[in-house]
């Protein structure tokens, strides 16, 4: 089915920024109360998306570019049914959306048709809608099929012997749980009284019981997406879960953002791509090898054109705009790309903190650097060791991967495991790359507050505090960590900036005008000798074409920031649960934050990059027995 801004209720509209989280591509969502699958972004009309670069984004995902989701009315977003089962309420009859379609089509009524397809009723009873079934099935290498509705309740027989039986969902209604439900055959049922088949759905929830359940009545993982416009399932040794469809667990999004700084040495490029003939010069040469790519730079009469178009519309000489093009396409990679997620960010960190240079002609960035020289008097002076306000920046977020059952957590920029390749006892990040190179990505607008501690200052604090309380709870959480990626976190100074970027984050929301769900972290973080990273920003962000209002960069003064720090921090001497919060050692997800909870320092998941985890107010006004040992104690 198609899902289209004006067929849909109104409810249920979608904006474009949430076709990357919740809804991205592989999502479950409801349209018109029916369950619908966000299809691949190959069924979109590219022509009529938008485009937009961002060079270091690009080359640090191999991509060609980001592909923005479609923007007008009249635009569709191909949405796949599913689950594909649906059951009346009429009578309990269960059967795959095809079926009841069929028995639409066979009154001969176009117009029942139609409204079929944007609201499945039951043909016998045309006022009873059509539900879906609750349960679907998944594994953790990405893949997603229907609960064996048909199989569950003929253990024992082979499949042609019931292929064409009429299945019912029938409820006891006596507990409410899913033990409650029973699949019943109502074929085998006439056939034969006595030989009634029937199957309730206790333990379709525990993982090791259902196994054996599916093994018995041969069921396997098919290995196929559900999404992909070309389906061609492959082999998967996975064991399969059962999900109610609208868990969270379902679907968890992987996303790459990046502020997008024009640096001197892109200029030249991005002026290219901003030209209209670039995507025509695109479709020439993106799927062409290097040796054939130098050969038309060279000798293509069309591709020439395209590129003497180019320079002059921005004014540069033909070799340098040809130049520029084939390092573009035949040497994508010019720089050293890890794919760690804190090497991606250090230049951002370095001209936030003024080290590196960055075009000031261009309209998509702004700042204004404040040394510790320019600070009003404060306590927290020598602590800051800068102030920058970012009046405008641009962010750009990346749908790269997506994983089922447990998140990958990975600090990747790009998919840790590529498409169909599986892992033992861990889930996959499925790429959702598309085959002309481009992610589906969001350009956004706005501006913030960044803020960098003095990295001596930090170093000191931590000699300060070894092996006392505050440090050996944080220390101690290593071995609690799910994933490794998490164990670079485990680490005083990490908490120290982490926290202190939520209570500013509750702190801004009563003085800038903006929600705290409106604001969000991006946190620069490094311990390595002589290369320490202590940064944080906070930002808002619109995808609105003229950015925000201003409201936030301004509280970023150094007079009106230390005001608001002072606040937080005194905020942060007192919760409304302690002392059983500061005395805390283990709380949150996994254990991994210690003094923090929703009344002093969790803000909203959307907002926060660790999803509410590695916090500890102790390492910045120390605990109750040592008040001392906080980074901000001293100072008081």
């Amino acid at each position: 089915m198609t899902y289209n801004k004006k067929n849909a209720n109104p409810e249920f509209n979608v904006r474009r920024s949430q076709l990357l989280t919740p809804f991205g591509i592989g999502a479950l969502m409801d349209v018109n109360n029916q369950s619908v699958m966000i299809a691949d972004s190959e069924h979109w009309a590219t022509e009529r998306c938008e485009k937009i670069h961002d060079i270091r984004l690009e080359t640090e995902m191999d991509a060609a570019g980001f592909i923005e989701p479609p923007v007008k009315d009249e635009q569709d977003i191909v949405g796949k049914r599913f689950p594909k089962w649906y059951f009346s309420p009429y009578d309990r009859i269960l059967k795959k959306i095809g079926e009841w379609r069929e028995m639409v089509s066979e009154q001969g009524v176009k117009s029942r048709i139609d409204a079929f397809d944007k609201k499945p009723y039951d043909p016998r009873n045309k006022k009873t809608e059509l539900v879906p079934v609750r349960i679907i099935c998944a594994c953790k290498n990405g893949h997603a099929q229907d609960f064996p509705w048909l199989e569950w309740p003929h253990e024992g027989m082979s499949y042609n012997e019931y292929k064409n039986h009429e299945i019912k969902l029938e409820s006891t209604g006596q507990s409410g749980s899913i033990s409650d439900l029973i699949v019943t055959c109502k074929t085998c049922s006439t056939k034969d009284p006595k030989k009634r088949k029937s199957r309730n759905l206790m333990g379709v929830f525990d993982e090791k019981n259902f196994q054996k359940k599916i093994e018995d009545i041969g069921i396997k993982c098919r290995g196929n997406y559900e999404w992909k416009k070309s389906e061609s399932g492959k082999k998967c040794n996975e064991g399969l879960r059962v999900l109610l469809k609208n868990a969270n667990n379902f679907y968890f999004p992987n996303i790459s953002s990046s502020v997008n700084i024009p640096f001197k040495e892109n200029k030249l490029i991005e002026m290219i791509q901003n030209c209209p003939e670039y995507s025509s010069l695109e479709d020439e040469l993106k799927s062409v090898s290097k040796v054939d790519g130098i050969e038309k730079l060279n000798n293509n009469i069309k591709i020439k054109m395209l590129m003497e178009w180019i320079a002059d519309k921005i004014e540069k000489k033909f070799d340098e705009v040809k130049n520029e093009i084939s390092v573009k396409f035949f040497k994508l990679k010019t720089s050293e790309a890890n794919g760690n997620i804190m090497d991606y960010r250090r230049p951002e960190f370095d001209v936030l903190t003024g080290q590196e240079e960055y075009d000031k002609d261009s309209e998509r960035f702004n700042i204004q650097i404040f040394s510790p020289s320019k600070f009003t008097q404060s306590p927290y002076n020598k602590l800051i060791d800068g102030i920058t306000l970012v009046h405008q920046l641009e962010v750009v977020s990346a749908l790269r991967s997506y994983s089922r059952i447990e998140t990958t957590d990975s600090e990747l920029m790009k998919e840790k495991i590529l498409d169909g390749e599986e892992t033992i006892d861990e889930a996959v990040e499925v790429s959702l790359k598309r085959k002309d190179g481009y992610y589906v990505g969001m350009r956004s607008l706005g501006e913030g507050i960044f803020i960098s501690l003095n990295p001596n200052l930090v170093k000191d604090w931590k000699k300060r505090i070894k092996n006392t309380s505050v440090y050996n709870r944080i220390i101690r959480k290593e071995a609690k960590v799910r994933f490794k990626d998490e164990l670079s976190y485990t680490k005083c100074d990490y908490y120290l900036i982490h926290t202190l970027s939520h209570l500013l984050i509750k702190e801004l929301s009563f003085s800038s005008g903006y929600s705290s769900s409106a604001l969000k972290e991006r946190i620069y973080f490094s311990d390595a000798k002589d290369e320490e990273m202590y940064g944080i920003l906070i930002y808002t962000s619109s995808a609105d074409s003229e950015g925000t209002l201003g409201g936030l960069a301004k509280q970023g003064v150094p007079e009106k920031f230390f005001e608001i720090l002072d606040s937080c921090l005194e905020k942060a001497q007192w919760c409304s649960f302690d002392p059983v919060c500061i005395e805390s050692d283990s709380q949150g997800r996994d254990s991994l934050n210690a003094a923090a909870c929703h009344a002093c320092s969790l803000i909203s998941e959307t907002s926060c990059e660790k999803m509410n985890v590695f916090l500890d107010r102790g390492v910045l006004i120390g605990s109750i027995d040592e008040p001392n040992l906080g980074f901000f104690s001293k100072s008081k």
